[in-house]
């Protein structure tokens, strides 16, 4: 009878220990998702590199993995390629990303437990690969590490894998199970919400053809940027610019042509102006508009010479052989000297637009009432 007791005493404490240390692996996988919330609620839908950063970070801290990863889907090669990659130990990150080195690690979809998880689209748990038929994940070959159990969960974004998160333990580390993967899955579907939100946000202010911004988010962008700029009492540049005899193009060659020529006017833009500084925007048709912040009217010259010296090199050739280049009639104004609100900044830029124009096009002007040309 008291050999029974003792029997019952022992699994009650180990039911015990085994219920706290479980409530206190939950209370804490609920603190770090709820960092993670306060986190995501202060984001900038358009810093999703931030996002799929921290997110490594979120998963791996809250069921204490020994590493994680962030692998992306690259649609055109059809690829899983590793973005970030962390290393945790004693309740901290003591390793991050690697830089270029994991660029270069690379998954075929199909191929180990990040190859399953993406081909059959649904989060895949291995408590033991030892054990399974899995070959040891590309994390632990860049690691130099053994690893023992893996959760790879894939981010949807309409409906499509875009990435993968993958979190694995060492063979000194305890073994994932369902209650981790619960956890992973509530951080992997936080950050594909967000995921997709920003994928629809930035299609609302991006022009599809181009991919340089809209008219719509130019405005705000611009009343912002008086806003500021009287604030602070500073100076910026205003341009706007259109491809000469753009007509003639679409007429000769054909419209799909006078696409194509829109597209590759949009990448030597954004090869010119400052990135997350600059605001370059298809205004309408072959239109386009520049806001270069904290720049004087001279300075402006200097990138509109810059942006095109590029497009002069362009030449497109077309499929039965022939070729063509295009160039660019530019306008500049400053704000506040040639106005303080939108509607005189933009006239004056038009109208110095016009001088560029009657110049002979192929050239920028800076306004000043009757002004230079270069």
């Amino acid at each position: 009878m008291s050999r029974r007791r003792k029997i019952s005493s022992s699994a009650h404490a180990a039911l015990h220990v085994d219920y706290y240390e479980s409530f206190v692996k939950r209370d804490r996988a609920l603190k770090i998702i709820k960092e993670m919330s306060e986190f995501l609620r202060i984001l900038d839908l358009q810093e999703t590199d931030i996002l799929k950063t921290m997110i490594v970070r979120f998963a791996i801290e809250s069921v204490e993995a020994s590493q994680g990863a962030l692998i992306v889907y690259n649609q055109e090669k059809n690829i899983l390629n590793y973005q970030d990659m962390y290393v945790y130990e004693n309740n901290r990150i003591i390793l991050e990303s690697f830089g270029n080195v994991i660029k270069d690690y690379q998954v075929v979809p199909g191929e180990g437990v990040v190859g399953d998880a993406f081909v059959k689209e649904t989060p895949v748990l291995v408590p033991d690969i030892r054990s399974m038929n899995y070959s040891q994940p590309v994390i632990g070959e860049v690691l130099k590490r053994e690893i023992k159990s893996v959760i790879v969960v894939p981010l949807k974004v309409d409906g499509d894998v875009v990435a993968l998160l993958e979190i694995t333990n060492t063979l000194d580390k305890r073994e994932f199970n369902s209650e981790d993967m619960e956890v992973v899955m509530i951080i992997a579907n936080f950050a594909s919400t967000i995921l997709e939100n920003a994928k629809h946000y930035m299609l609302a202010i991006h022009d599809r053809l181009t991919g340089l911004y809209n008219t719509h988010y130019f405005q705000k962008e611009m009343d912002e940027e008086i806003d500021r700029s009287l604030r602070y009492n500073r100076y910026f540049s205003f341009v706007i610019f259109d491809i000469d005899d753009f007509k003639k193009i679409n007429d000769t060659y054909g419209h799909s042509y006078g696409d194509r020529a829109l597209k590759e006017l949009a990448q030597c833009i954004q090869r010119t102006v400052r990135k997350d500084v600059d605001i370059a925007a298809r205004y309408g048709g072959d239109e386009f508009v520049l806001l270069l912040t904290n720049t004087r009217g001279e300075e402006a010259i200097k990138v509109c010479e810059r942006l095109l010296k590029l497009v002069r090199t362009i030449m497109i050739t077309t499929d039965d052989g022939r070729k063509f280049g295009f160039t660019l009639s530019m306008g500049v104004s400053e704000f506040p000297t040639d106005g303080k609100e939108a509607y005189y900044i933009f006239n004056a830029a038009d109208e110095a637009l016009y001088q560029s124009k009657a110049a002979g096009k192929n050239r920028v002007t800076l306004y000043r009432g009757h002004s230079s040309e270069k």
